[in-house]
């Protein structure tokens, strides 16, 4: 039932959005015929079988409205079999007024639309879907790339240093000649340059050989590796040297030395404890681990990051930072491997992680590795193959849309000549009269119209005058209204200074006026000081009569060729044309005095107020009005940070510089 009902109002809108074919003239002459008292049933149509009375004269609720019969059908007045009946004779009454080429070109550019936009945008769907886990996947197996080679890393120096204290040779050694010891360390320091120092010390915790000497003889017994090495083989997490941070030769970075320690238990040959043999791996391996596994992972965009368990980053962006905690952290913790979005330095990044879980005998540290990527670069072959499925979709439906057109318009060409034919009614040495036409429906019904249209011309011409001469008024007043409704729009509501908008265009405009003929330009950031104060302290209208105040001097102090803008709370924008160095100083610093011996009061109380003002001049170098108006922020941000109430020029060498850096 439903679908009948639905099928009605469907074809009943494509009706009222064809028309009559014969155009405007001829529904106003329609309208006219009406008027006088025609026949209505020469000119009855679906859209008055839907919007006229019913028969028992109650008006209808609506525009469309359905017969009184099938109103009744729906409600349960009439049974199915009847109901069913009467919405078939509709849909045939429906179909004898639809013109063949609606009815083709109408149900084609449907199912066309329909159809192929769906396939289109399911299969563009599930492209986007496929190509997005394999880049994720990709980040995934990069980020388990280089955990592996960490743990894999770890497990074999801890191993190297195990097999050390248990050779046979070295047990003569451990309570032997300390210079002989020694000089078996450096020996495996050189063959395992990673570690910065090897050092043997004996239960006591005193060093008895070492590297390069370091430490010897010193105590190492409240060293958490030492307390560790004396039960078991402990690897410590990161940290910086302590003890050997002023033995060892200085960085050219300065930065301090960072440590991985391995300590290991050194027994005799009955399994007495003799001490703890342990190792500082130096953390630059690291580094330089993650630089290969960069150079190497075929994604040169990706950037890799070390944190430890506790979320702090030890290698990568931000170090020595807390990346992650709390639900987060632990969500990570337990997943061990996975992939997820997050906003970092305010663009979309996709990040892969995995969780280090050691290596053989070594139990890992936990680690998590991140590769992070902008989520734009990774995705950006999912993105560009579901646009391309959406195009070839768009295409299509284009391409059927075409056919459905050329098809109908042949079908329905003996009509369209005739209607030509009609139009020339009227017109210089044009027919008066028609004469009747048959050969289908639309013939008969559009030769029955138009032969009453040309009775009705004159008083249809008329009442088309009076039409248009409202339409042109109504056409101006709009005019008028869009005009008021634009100037609304691109001023600020409480100043009556220009907004962003229409400021950045006129902006734009005076930045390629001075670029072209090598003229002079200068922007002003001006920012209230401590506005939040007074906002706080007075309230909002307070601060409201502090920002009219501002922009009125700041109006009254420019030259009619200058603009002013309000960017936003208390933060004002003035582009100053053909202005020089000197001038633009001089007339930043009056604004900025003007304002601190201007009076603001709210009630009875005087707000003393100053401003900030940063200063910049156009420069050859400058891409756009962006470039300027952050240059003056900066300004802006030095004078802010200098103590406030000040202006500051900002050069344009010193942003070259930071750009070129």
């Amino acid at each position: 039932m439903s679908s009948a009902v639905f099928t009605i109002r469907t074809s009943v809108a494509a009706v009222h959005s064809v028309g009559l074919l014969t155009g405007q003239r001829q529904q106003a002459a329609h309208a006219a015929g009406q008027h006088h008292g025609n026949n209505a049933s020469a000119t009855w149509t679906i859209v008055q079988a839907f919007s006229t009375k019913d028969p028992k004269g109650n008006p209808p609720v609506s525009g469309w409205q359905l017969p009184h019969g099938i109103r009744d059908g729906l409600t349960g007045a009439l049974p199915m079999q009847a109901l069913l009946q009467q919405v078939a004779n509709r849909l045939h009454a429906v179909e004898d007024q639809l013109t063949v080429r609606t009815q083709i070109a109408a149900a084609v550019a449907v199912m066309s639309i329909v159809l192929v936009g769906t396939l289109a945008a399911g299969a563009a769907l599930i492209s986007y879907r496929n190509t997005a886990a394999l880049v994720e996947n990709s980040l995934t197996g990069t980020a388990s790339t280089a955990s592996g080679r960490l743990d894999r890393f770890m497990a074999t120096r801890q191993q190297e240093m195990k097999l050390f204290a248990e050779m046979q040779p070295m047990q003569t050694q451990w309570q032997g000649d300390p210079a002989a010891l020694r000089s078996s360390l450096e020996g495996l320091q050189r063959s395992f340059s990673e570690f910065a120092w090897i050092g043997f010390a004996d239960v006591n915790g005193t060093v008895v050989a070492a590297t390069g000497g370091l430490l010897q003889g010193k105590s190492v017994a409240a060293r958490p590796w030492f307390k560790q090495g004396l039960e078991r083989d402990a690897v410590g997490d990161v940290h910086e040297a302590v003890l050997l941070s002023s033995l060892l030769t200085q960085r050219a970075n300065r930065e301090p030395y960072r440590f991985v320690d391995i300590a290991i238990p050194v027994r005799d040959t009955n399994g007495d404890l003799l001490g703890v043999l342990g190792g500082h791996l130096n953390w630059d391996w690291a580094s330089n681990l993650i630089k290969d596994v960069e150079a190497n992972d075929g994604n040169a965009e990706a950037t890799l990051s070390i944190l430890s368990k506790g979320g702090m980053v030890l290698l990568g962006a931000q170090k020595e930072t807390i990346r992650y905690g709390g639900d987060e952290l632990a969500r990570i913790v337990k997943a061990g491997a996975g992939t997820f979005r997050e906003t970092e330095n305010g663009q979309q990044m996709l990040t892969a992680f995995h969780v280090g879980k050691g290596h053989r005998d070594y139990q890992g540290l936990n680690w998590i590795v991140t590769a992070s990527q902008p989520a734009s670069v990774a995705l950006a072959a999912a993105i560009s193959s579901a646009q391309m499925i959406l195009a070839i979709g768009a295409a299509t439906a284009i391409l059927a849309l075409s056919l459905a057109v050329l098809v109908s318009r042949r079908i329905a060409a003996p009509i369209i000549a005739f209607t030509r034919e009609a139009d020339r009614i009227g017109r210089a040495h044009g027919p008066t009269m028609l004469a009747r036409q048959r050969g289908s429906a639309e013939v008969v019904q559009l030769s029955r119209a138009l032969r009453s249209l040309l009775r009705r011309i004159g008083l249809a011409e008329e009442r088309t005058k009076e039409a248009e001469l409202r339409a042109t008024e109504n056409a101006i007043q709009l005019q008028e209204d869009m005009l008021k409704l634009r100037q609304l729009a691109d001023t600020d509501f409480m100043t009556g200074l220009m907004n962003r908008r229409p400021f950045l265009a006129i902006a734009d405009d005076a930045v390629a006026y001075c670029r072209r003929y090598k003229r002079n330009m200068a922007t002003l950031m001006i920012d209230i000081d401590h506005f939040k104060k007074i906002n706080d302290t007075h309230g909002h209208a307070a601060g409201d009569d502090a920002i009219k105040r501002v922009a009125e001097i700041v109006s009254q102090s420019i030259r009619t060729t200058d603009k002013a803008a309000r960017f936003g709370g208390e933060e004002f924008v003035v582009l100053l044309r053909e202005i020089d160095q000197e001038t633009a100083v001089l007339l930043a610093d009056r604004i900025r005095t003007s304002i601190e011996a201007a009076r603001v009061t709210h009630g009875n109380v005087a707000l003393p107020i100053t401003v900030s003002v940063g200063l910049a001049l156009f420069d050859e170098s400058d891409r756009d009005v962006q470039d300027v108006i952050e240059r003056a922020d900066q300004g802006l941000y030095v004078a802010k940070t200098s103590g406030r109430n000040r202006t500051f020029l900002m050069p344009a060498e010193d942003e070259r510089a930071a750009r070129a850096a």
